[in-house]
Formats: structure tokens, C-alpha cells, sequence
């Protein structure tokens, strides 16, 4: 049951009730009237002569006596009969000295002023729900307002503010709300930001370390496979001894391809030196060897200019999400489609396998570190996905028109 219909049943028994009061006092009163008017009249009839003597004119003044033997009809309005026996209890009004005490006068006019004053309190009684219905939509209406302001921040849209009230305890309450949205999204902002300086440094410890294998030990390897291939052609050497050579190096190839395979998970060097789209078909490529699954590549030559920072979210977005697939989707294929027009880049990754209705509601770091990347780039992701249907990730970057930058 609703707030107005709860406040409203509760304000009608209590009119009903006030009500029923006023009316038992008006008719106890009222009987009381009656009685001391009939006393009154009977009094009168006592003192007056038979009505055969008097003239018409004269007998047709006197209130509430009327002759004995009159038929005329009643000189008022209808009254109720349960009203008449309620106010004049008596069953046969008395005669005396040829004349009849008759109440009928004072009760139609007990009951005229009884219906002026029920119709007075059912317009009071109306205009009282009147103001009640506007005074609680009001109410309601900022309550509402509330309910609609808490789903939005609970979708994450923490900009959400209410504006001021004119009542006190409802301008409380909004005033609360707005302090609690906003500390909200102070703490939203100040977690991106940490999240964001934490991807970053994560990029560039990647970039050292990858930098730093690359120089150091890749050379190492680079060494050994040579010395061990030189090994070969040394006149000195037994056969067995030129086996044990050809073995090393052949070791040496075999790490040497999972370290660049290493290298390129910790930093895609072929972006710095061929440029974003070549470092993403490579990504594609490397990504079918290792999974072992087919990839569809389909993607705009014309990518926007940007920095290196952005190239980094980008790729890196690209990178967690198909591992999503080899790892989690159940997938036999997946499509990588990166398509760019005057105002946004496109990005959607998609794969046939077993889905997840929950998605992205019980997401990991993963698709976590996915959406912070797509906040970095300016960008929006939404992730598509039903059970035995498959999953669609969805990017959309806006780029500033003419310059091909992010907006």
C-alpha cells in the first residue's frame, strides 16, 4: 500500500470518528431543544382558547401548534423518519386544549442546520485530502527523484545530484545524498587515478625488463647459439662431442623463440619501430600460434595518431582481451575488427564460444584493467554476452574531427 492511500485511510477514520462525535452531540443537544420547546408550546396551548375560535390567520402563526383536527400538510421540508425519531422521541405528539404540540417545525430546522453543517465538513473534509494529495506528490516526488538519483549511482553514474528542497527534512535528506554522491565520486576519481598511475608504471617496468632481457640475455643467447654453431667446424672435436654442439644450439633457437615471445608480452618493440598497426597484426599472428585458435583480422589502415602512451592502452586492451578468449570463452575462432571514421575509432573483438550471462557483473582483473585502459583512452567499452552465444566487446574511442587525435 502506498504512502497517500496509508495516510489517507488514517486521516478518514479520524474525520469519520470526529465526525460521528460532533453528531451525537449535535442531536443530544438537539432533543434537548426540542423538549424545551415542546414544554414551551404546551404551555402556550394551556393558556389559549379552542383554535375553532380563533381566526385562520392567527392560528396559522403559532409555531408548533396546530389544530386537532388539521390535515393540512407539512409546512416544511422532509424530514428523514429515522431523523424525526431520533430528535422527538415521543410516538404520538401531546394534545392540549384542542391543540396539537407538534415538533415538526424545530425538527426540520434541527435538520436543515444538520445537513448545512455535514455539507460545511465534507467540503472541509475535501479540501483537507486536497492539500494532503499535493503536500505528499510533492513529497513523493522528491523521494522518487531520490530512488531514480541512488539507481543512477549505483550503475556508476556518480555525477548524479538532486537539487534543493523548500521542506526542511526532505532538503536534509537530499543534501546528505548529494554529500554522499560526491564523496563517491571523489573516491571514484582518486581509485582511477591510482589505477591508472598503476597502469603505467606497470607499462614501464614491463618496457625496462623487456628492455633489459633484450640487451642483456638476449645477447647471452645470441653468443652461445653462435660459439655452439662454431663448435661444428672444429676439426678437433668427435662426433659426438659435434652432436652435443648441434643439440645446444638448437636449445638455444627454442629459447630464444619462446623469449621473443616473452619480450613481445612484456613490450611490443615492433610498435615503436613499424608503428600500431603492425604491432597488432603481430599480436594477432603471435596470439593463433600460441592459443592455437584461428583469428579474423579486419582493421582500418587509417588508425589516428597517437601517442605512445595511448598506443600502449590500446594494444594492451586488445592483448588482455584476447587472452580472455584463449583462456576463459571455450572459442574455436575469434574476430578483431578495428575500423575508424571522421569522430571515433571502432574496436570490436569478438569469439563463438560458450558465453556468460554474469559478464561484465563478476569480472576480474582482467576486464577490470580493460575498462580503466578504455577511461584512459576517452573511450567507452561494453561488453555483449549470453550463455551458448558467444561474447562482443565493443570500444568506441572519439577522435577529435581533422586532427585524428583522441578527443
Amino acid at each position: 500500500m502506498t504512502v497517500y492511500r496509508k495516510i489517507s485511510l488514517l486521516m478518514l477514520a479520524v474525520f469519520l470518528l470526529v465526525y460521528l462525535l460532533g453528531a451525537l452531540f449535535y442531536t443530544q443537544q438537539a432533543r434537548h431543544d426540542v423538549q424545551r420547546e415542546l414544554e414551551g408550546a404546551a404551555g402556550l396551548a394551556g393558556s389559549l382558547v379552542s383554535p375553532t375560535t380563533l381566526p385562520e390567520s392567527v392560528v396559522g402563526t403559532l409555531r408548533h401548534l396546530t389544530p386537532v383536527d388539521d390535515t393540512g400538510g407539512s409546512r416544511g421540508g422532509e424530514v428523514p423518519a429515522w431523523f424525526s425519531a431520533l430528535i422527538a422521541a415521543e410516538s404520538s405528539p401531546p394534545v392540549v386544549n384542542g391543540w396539537q404540540v407538534n415538533p415538526k417545525d424545530e425538527v426540520e430546522e434541527i435538520w436543515e442546520g444538520f445537513l448545512l453543517i455535514s455539507g460545511a465538513y465534507a467540503i472541509g473534509m475535501g479540501l483537507c485530502f486536497l492539500a494532503l494529495f499535493f503536500i505528499v506528490r510533492r513529497g513523493m516526488r522528491t523521494l522518487t527523484s531520490l530512488s531514480e538519483a541512488m539507481g543512477a549511482v549505483s550503475t556508476g553514474q556518480l555525477t548524479s545530484r538532486l537539487p534543493r528542497q523548500g521542506e526542511q527534512e526532505l532538503d536534509e535528506l537530499v543534501c546528505r545524498f548529494n554529500s554522499m554522491a560526491v564523496a563517491l565520486e571523489s573516491e571514484q576519481q582518486t581509485v582511477s587515478r591510482l589505477l591508472n598511475e598503476l597502469l603505467q608504471l606497470q607499462d614501464r617496468e614491463r618496457e625496462h625488463i623487456a628492455r633489459v632481457l633484450h640487451d642483456d640475455l638476449g645477447q647471452y643467447l645470441t653468443g652461445i647459439r653462435a660459439q655452439a654453431r662454431s663448435l661444428l667446424y672444429d676439426p678437433d672435436l668427435s662426433d659426438r662431442q659435434k652432436q652435443q654442439a648441434r643439440d645446444l644450439a638448437e636449445h638455444c633457437e627454442t629459447i630464444q623463440k619462446h623469449f621473443r615471445h616473452l619480450l613481445q608480452e612484456l613490450h611490443p618493440l615492433v610498435m615503436e619501430q613499424l608503428g600500431l598497426g603492425s604491432a597488432i597484426r603481430h599480436l594477432t599472428e603471435q596470439w593463433q600460434q600460441l592459443s592455437g585458435l584461428e583469428c579474423r583480422l579486419a582493421m582500418d589502415e587509417r588508425l589516428p595518431d597517437f601517442t605512445g602512451e595511448q598506443q600502449t592502452h590500446l594494444y594492451r586492451f586488445l592483448q588482455e582481451a584476447l587472452n580472455n578468449v584463449s583462456r576463459h570463452a571455450n572459442a574455436s575462432c575469434a574476430t578483431l575488427a578495428v575500423a575508424r571514421n571522421d569522430n571515433e575509432l571502432s574496436v570490436e573483438v569478438r569469439d563463438d564460444g560458450v558465453g556468460n550471462d554474469q559478464l561484465p557483473g563478476n569480472a576480474g582483473l582482467g576486464v577490470r584493467s580493460m575498462c580503466e585502459r578504455a577511461r584512459c583512452l576517452g573511450g567507452e567499452v561494453r561488453f555483449l554476452s549470453r550463455l551458448g552465444e558467444g561474447t562482443r566487446i565493443r570500444l568506441a574511442v572519439p577522435l577529435t574531427p581533422g586532427t585524428g587525435g583522441v578527443a
